[in-house]
Parts: structure tokens; sequence; C-alpha cells
């Protein structure tokens, strides 16, 4: 091969970019949409007849009637179960121990003379203090708990007659607990005035105790604000 030799390169291919005709017919659908513009779209698979709408403010208790933060209901529920836990408690103790002494009781004149009877004996013994325990803490779980019910119902009236939550209800509410428990146990003379003033001495604390919360957390009671007012005219006339 020469070195004069020309190497040219092969034809480029001619392509054909008319754009395609479009009939008349496809030209008028396609400036004219199907969809109305004014029409609203959502997109969503849920209904809209079905949707329900909640009134957040159904549960809503004002803060006066509030005690230590809590709503009524939970509240009761609340004081109903920390009761009955005592209640069932004390019971559970003072059962055991009663079924405990009454066994030995029954069977000091029998004792066994082998281990095996010895080890029986005990375990006899055990049963019969759990099964005593339980069946005496289930009845003082079932007043103590009744009894916190009634005390938190009977401050709750108080509250929602009164329209605020403070120490006069709670001390209320403990007088009348002290007496209706009172009245349904038939206490005697000595103990009926010792129920009453358990109870106005609970009251007086509880009530205390949720007074302080109220103020802490910067809510104070009616009385709280009318103290702190005669103290403020007080210091301005000296």
């Amino acid at each position: 091969m020469s070195q004069n030799t020309h190497i040219t390169a092969p034809p480029t291919p001619q392509v054909d970019i008319a754009s395609p005709s479009i009939s008349s017919s496809t030209t008028e659908t396609i400036a004219q949409p199907s969809f109305v513009p004014n029409e609203e779209y959502t997109f969503s698979n849920v209904p809209q007849g079905d949707i329900t709408t909640y009134d957040q403010t159904e549960h809503y208790e004002e803060p006066a009637l509030l005690r230590a933060g809590l709503a009524t209901k939970p509240r009761l529920v609340l004081m109903t179960s920390i009761g009955s836990f005592w209640g069932f408690s004390i019971g559970a103790y003072l059962g055991g121990r009663q079924s405990g002494l009454q066994y030995l009781a029954e069977n000091a004149h029998k004792l066994p003379t082998t281990v095996q009877g010895w080890y029986f004996y005990h375990k006899t013994k055990n049963y019969r203090m759990m099964l005593g325990g339980v069946k005496r803490g289930v009845r003082f779980a079932g007043k103590t708990g009744g009894l916190c019910l009634l005390y938190g119902s009977l401050e709750a009236a108080l509250d929602d007659m009164r329209g605020e939550a403070d120490v006069m209800n709670s001390v209320v509410a403990g007088v009348t607990t002290g007496t209706v428990f009172s009245a349904l146990t038939r206490l005697t003379r000595g103990s009926f005035r010792y129920s009453v003033v358990f109870g106005a001495i609970f009251g007086l604390a509880a009530g205390g105790l949720s007074d302080l919360h109220r103020f802490a957390s910067g809510n104070p009671p009616s009385y709280g604000l009318y103290l702190s007012s005669l103290v403020k005219s007080k210091n301005k006339v000296e």
C-alpha cells in the first residue's frame, strides 16, 4: 500500500425527523381534558361519611376539682386498690398467725415422734396458716377497699357540690366515713369516738397533702388566696 492512499469514511445515514401526522380527533382529545378543574379530590381510602369526630373536652375536669393531679375516676380506682392491698396484707398477717396458734393448740396433745411425722406436722401447719391468711386477707381487703371507696366518693361529691377540692371536704368525708363504719359494725361508744377521730385525722392529712400539691403547682385553693390577700393588705397598712 502506498503512502498517498486516502481512506474515506462511510456515508452518514439520513434520518427522517419529521414529526408524524396527528389526526384531528387526537388533537381535539389532547386539547380538551376530560376532568373538571374546579372539582375537589381527596386521596383517601376511607369514606368521608365514616369519619367520626371526637370531642376532646368530653372528659375534661376543672383544675380546681383535681387532687394530686388526678381526676375523680382514676383517683377512686387508685385509692380503692391501695386500700384493698393494705387490708389484704394486714388480714393475711393476722389470719396466718391466728391459724398457726390454733393449729398448735389443737395438736399439742398428739405431737409426732418421728422425723417424717414432724415433717408432715410442720407442712400441715404451713398450709393451715396460708389458708387462714388468705381467707382473712380477702375479708379485710373488701372492708378497707369499701371504706376507701366510700371516702373517695363522698370527697368527690363534696368537691363537685362546692366547686373546689380542699381540706374541708376531706375532713367532712373522713368524719362521715368513720360514722358509717361505726354504725355498720355496731361499735361501742368509746370505739365510735375513736373511729370518728381517726376519720377526721385521715381526712385532714389527705386533704392537707392535696392542698400542698395545689400550692406547689401554682393553683392554690380559695382559702389560700384569701389568706394571702389578708397578709398583703396587712403589710400595706403597716
